[in-house]
Parts: structure tokens; C-alpha cells; sequence
């Protein structure tokens, strides 16, 4: 890729970034008020919104480099959100319940992890428990499993590296490894060299080990022999995660264009796919779960009015949704609510 193309990738602004959208990329606020009432330590540089030492210009397409030490166990937790990149993490001490796409994992000192930037994720059970965590989280220029990942220049690696790298983060899921002592070894010294505080004077030092620990990382994950998928880079996939999300979010003012931009895909690509995973056109598969989550919603909030569900699941009038849901279910909301 020429040096514009990677300029214009790296430049697209971090999708589904306002609270409560399909793939929220949440900022930790949640981290970053317990470090301020001291109950936990945070060390760490960053960019953007992430919590932590601004990073500048140093460390290019490194959103956050660093760690939490929680030395009791918390009142907080962080939230289900997704990261506006891929993040390797690894648990130094103590241990903590990761959520990942609705699947738990206990993380336990020595194990690391895996989050990429589609997989929405919690951490903590509701609370984060005593722990020590080491993470580095790369903006590769991707949001959806179909698309090029673009690892920063400065790393120094060879296109075959690089390729393997990328294959084996992008076509294997697992989540959860256990660290070599190399791979450790790296995290605690990039852990010292964060906790140092001098972002420009040991910039790069923390490039030699960024990616001397991304290379004992890749070593790790080879020597698992990994399942290797396809399918999971597919833009297929891409819009079967956008359809499995959409529930969260009926009343954004969805048309075909915009179902299609929020996939990165052409419109015809996106009702294809969508066509092929549900049978249905996009317009008739969002006014079924529409009409579906209003069924719902009438029979749990009872304090609500019709108007007010109609409104929520995505309808432009009371009456509109009435003349829909009588046709769906063969009655008024009216008499589903008695």
C-alpha cells in the first residue's frame, strides 16, 4: 500500500463512536475516574480519548500503551464497548472476568488476551478484581472482520512477517493464550518504560519492544497451531455482526445507504449478504425485529405509551406502526397490551 493510501486509511474517523450505537468505542472513563480517586493506579500513554500521558507524535497508530494495578478489588468495571483497534493484553497479576461477544473468560496471571475491533467485550463481572494488567492497542485502520489491517512502518518487519502476523489475529479467534516468559517479559518491560513517564526520550526503546513482543507474541500464537478461517475475514461476516447489533439500535433513521456505509460495503454487496443470511430484503428484515422488539416492549413496560414504543423502534408515526403491527400480528398494539 502506497504511502497516501495508508495516510487516508489511518485518517477515516473511528466508526459507531457515540454512546449507545452498534459498536460504541467506549474511552475507559470508567479507568480513568477510578485512577483519579486513587483507587487504582493507571500508567499509560495515549492518543485520542483514551485515558493517559498524551503520546504527540510518538509511537504512530498507538491509541494506548500501559497498564492498570489494582491492588483490592473495585468498584467499577468497564462496560461493554468495542476499541477503536486491536489490543494484546496481558494479565501480570491477580486475575479478572472478561466478556467477549457474550462468552466469559477467567483471566488468570500469566494468560494474555486478544480483543479485536469488532468484538464488543466487558471487563470485570460487574467489578474488576485485584489485578495487574499490561496492554498495547494498535489502530490497524480496520473496524469490520473483512477489511486490510495496516500495522504501523516503524515496527521494522518484512511482508511476510507482517502477512502471518495479521493472518493469524484475523482468521483465528481465540481469545485467551498463555504467555511464554518471552512474551512476559516484554509486556513488564514495556510496563517499566510506560511507568518512566518520558513518552519522546524513550520512544525507542518502546518501539524495540513493541515489536520484539508482537514478534514472541506471533511466536506464542505458532506454536498453538491455530485453526486458521477464512470465513472470519469475510464481508459476509462483516454484515451478519451488523445484523445481530442492529436490535440495539431501531431508532437510528436506517435506508439502505447508510445499512450499507456502516459496513463499508456498496449497497448492492450489503443486500446481497443480507438477502443470503436472512432471506429478506434489508427493508422487510428491519421492520420485522422492529416489529418484533415493540411486541416485546409493549408486554414489559407497561408505564409506556404506544407512541413512545413506536418511537423507539424506529417508526415515523403511531399510526404508521399500528397499521404495520395489525398486518404482522394480526392485532392492534392496543389489544397485544390487554
Amino acid at each position: 500500500m502506497n504511502s497516501q493510501a495508508r495516510a487516508d486509511a489511518l485518517a477515516r474517523p473511528a466508526v459507531f463512536t457515540e454512546p449507545g450505537a452498534l459498536l460504541y468505542a467506549g474511552n475507559c472513563s470508567d479507568l480513568y475516574e477510578a485512577s483519579l480517586a486513587g483507587k487504582v493506579t493507571l500508567n499509560a500513554w495515549a492518543r485520542r480519548k483514551y485515558p493517559g500521558r498524551p503520546l504527540g507524535d510518538a509511537l504512530p497508530q498507538v491509541l494506548s500503551v500501559g497498564g492498570w494495578d489494582a491492588a483490592l478489588s473495585q468498584d467499577w468495571g468497564l462496560k461493554e464497548h468495542c476499541n477503536e483497534g486491536v489490543k494484546i493484553a496481558y494479565m501480570a497479576r491477580g486475575s479478572m472476568r472478561l466478556k467477549i461477544d457474550g462468552a466469559e473468560y477467567d483471566i488468570g496471571e500469566g494468560q494474555m488476551f486478544v480483543v479485536r475491533p469488532w468484538q464488543l467485550h466487558q471487563f470485570g463481572d460487574p467489578h474488576v478484581a485485584a489485578s495487574q494488567i499490561v496492554w498495547v492497542l494498535f489502530d490497524v485502520g480496520v473496524r469490520r472482520p473483512h477489511e486490510d489491517w495496516l500495522w504501523p512502518d516503524w515496527l521494522g518487519w518484512s511482508d511476510r512477517d507482517m502477512m502471518r502476523l495479521t493472518t493469524l489475529l484475523s482468521r483465528n479467534e481465540q481469545h485467551v493464550l498463555i504467555a511464554s516468559r518471552d512474551v512476559a517479559r516484554s509486556f513488564h518491560e514495556i510496563a517499566d518504560i510506560v511507568a518512566e513517564g518520558d513518552v519522546i526520550g524513550s520512544e525507542t526503546r518502546m518501539r524495540l519492544n513493541i515489536s520484539m513482543m508482537l514478534l514472541r507474541f506471533m511466536e506464542q500464537m505458532e506454536r498453538q497451531d491455530p485453526q486458521l478461517d477464512e470465513e472470519l475475514t469475510s464481508s459476509k461476516r462483516t454484515v451478519q455482526i451488523f445484523l445481530d447489533r442492529l436490535q440495539h439500535a431501531l431508532d437510528e433513521d436506517w435506508k439502505l445507504e447508510n445499512t450499507a456505509a456502516e459496513c463499508g460495503l456498496s449497497r448492492t454487496q450489503f443486500s446481497q449478504h443480507c438477502q443470503s443470511l436472512t432471506n429478506m430484503t434489508p427493508v422487510r428484515f428491519l421492520q420485522m425485529i422492529r416489529l418484533e422488539a415493540a411486541k416485546r416492549w409493549l408486554g414489559e413496560r407497561a408505564n409506556a405509551s404506544i407512541t413512545e414504543i413506536a418511537m423507539e423502534a424506529g417508526f415515523s408515526s403511531s399510526q404508521y406502526f399500528a397499521t404495520c403491527y395489525k398486518r404482522r400480528f394480526g392485532q392492534t398494539p392496543q389489544e397485544t397490551r390487554r
